[in-house]
Order: structure tokens, then C-alpha cells, then sequence
């Protein structure tokens, strides 16, 4: 509803090249891509905030110069390959405990800062005008949310992979407005079907042997297509 769609691939991409990084220091892989994702989102923010260059351009700008970094360094490092594929497309089923537990994170971070920003949010959304007026801190907020999308983007990556992260973070949401009657039930719906998109697609995968990313981001689609048939409906 913020027009930060693009945000999510912009911020996929530069997580890879992130990740390139942590290979080539030899730090944990984790830990160095999350550092580096919320530094990128938290640099577009400041671009796009002082106004000295439009939010899709610098997004553009990070989008580039994460796959341009990755590039860089599997050029000058070998070997690395086959572990930067598998952040590349993704491989849930080599997803490990810690991992599981960084997402488990993410989940908790991202539903206290709904629960305690939920109606500054709802504000700031509609009317930054208005938020202003109310004396909300805009910069805060914004600053906030770039932070978080950065840490669930991350989190999207083992899943469903660096090309598919932001599809996975989009097209749910998607769904949910256009379902819902509310700003509340839109944020409801859509992680119902970011659930179901995940279960029913790792369930597809295993039982056909097809990639999980594929399928996960496939039956997202497929949902989405069904609210919007749904929509269309006439109700009587």
C-alpha cells in the first residue's frame, strides 16, 4: 500500500550479494547477510527520505549492485558455487536448527512491532501528513519498517531463494487486499496464504519431486488468482 514492492526484490538481490561476502570473509553467513541487508535498506531509506534521489531508483541502484557484487566475487573466488546456488533458488530442506530459529525470531520481532506501531502504521500509511500532525515520528517508523522487511527478506532467502524471496513477501499481501475489508484483515489473510503457499507447496514438492521454491511461489500465485476471481464474484 506504500508503493514498496519493488523494496523486496531491490533488497533479495543485495542479500546475495551479502551472502557472496560472508563466503568470502568467512564469517557467518547469516549474520554477515543481515547486517548487510538492513545497512542497504537503511541506506535507500536515507536516499529516499532526503529526497536527492526517487525511492524505485535507488531501489534499482541496490538491486544492480547486489547481484553486481555477488558476481564480482564468485570471479575471483572459486569454489563457492554450488553453496551460493542453493541461496540463489533456494533449498528448504537444508534449512538448519539455527536458521529455524533466526525465522522464529523474525516472526516474534515483526508481531510486536505490529502490535505496538499497528495504528501509528495505519496512520502513516493513508496520511504522513496527517501523522505528522499528530506528532508521530515519521523517520522512526519508516527507518523501523525498511529494518524489519530487511530481516524477513532474509528470512524468505533458504525457503524459496534470492530470484523468488520478494515473491514470496508480495503476492500474499496482494491477496490479502484484495480480500479483505480492512487494513487488520488484509494483514490476517495475507499470512494465511504465505502459510498455505509454504505447507501445500513443500507438501507438492515432496510427494512429486519438484523444486519447493517452484512450488511454493506456484501455489501463491495460484491463490492469489483465486481471491481475485473470488473478488469478481457477484455476491448474490
Amino acid at each position: 500500500m506504500r508503493r514498496y514492492a519493488f523494496l523486496g526484490a531491490g533488497l533479495s538481490h543485495a542479500a546475495f550479494g551479502g551472502i557472496a561476502l560472508s563466503f568470502l570473509l568467512g564469517t557467518d553467513v547469516y549474520l554477515t547477510t543481515v547486517i548487510f541487508t538492513i545497512l542497504v535498506a537503511n541506506f535507500v531509506q536515507f536516499l529516499t527520505q532526503t529526497k536527492k534521489v526517487p525511492g524505485d531508483t535507488a531501489i534499482a541502484v541496490i538491486f544492480s549492485s547486489g547481484m553486481a557484487l555477488a558476481v564480482t566475487i564468485l570471479g575471483i573466488v572459486r569454489g563457492f558455487g554450488e553453496n551460493l546456488f542453493s541461496y540463489l533458488f533456494g533449498n528448504i530442506l537444508m534449512v538448519t536448527k539455527e536458521e529455524l530459529f533466526y525465522t522464529a525470531g523474525v516472526f516474534l520481532i515483526t508481531l510486536l512491532f505490529i502490535g505496538i506501531f499497528y495504528k501509528k502504521l495505519l496512520l502513516t500509511t493513508f496520511s504522513e501528513e496527517m501523522a505528522k500532525v499528530k506528532g508521530i515520528n515519521i523517520s522512526f517508523l519508516n527507518y523501523s519498517f525498511v529494518t524489519l522487511t530487511a530481516l524477513v527478506v532474509v528470512a524468505s532467502i533458504k525457503a524459496v531463494g534470492v530470484i523468488l524471496a520478494s515473491s514470496l513477501v508480495v503476492i500474499p499481501a496482494m491477496s490479502g487486499l484484495i480480500l479483505a475489508g480492512s487494513f487488520l484483515s488484509s494483514l490476517i489473510i495475507s499470512s494465511v496464504v504465505s502459510t498455505l503457499s509454504v505447507v501445500l507447496g513443500i507438501y507438492i514438492s515432496f510427494n512429486y519431486d519438484v523444486p519447493p521454491s517452484g512450488s511454493i511461489v506456484g501455489i501463491a500465485i495460484l491463490l492469489f488468482l483465486a481471491s481475485f476471481l473470488l473478488r469478481k464474484l457477484p455476491l448474490k
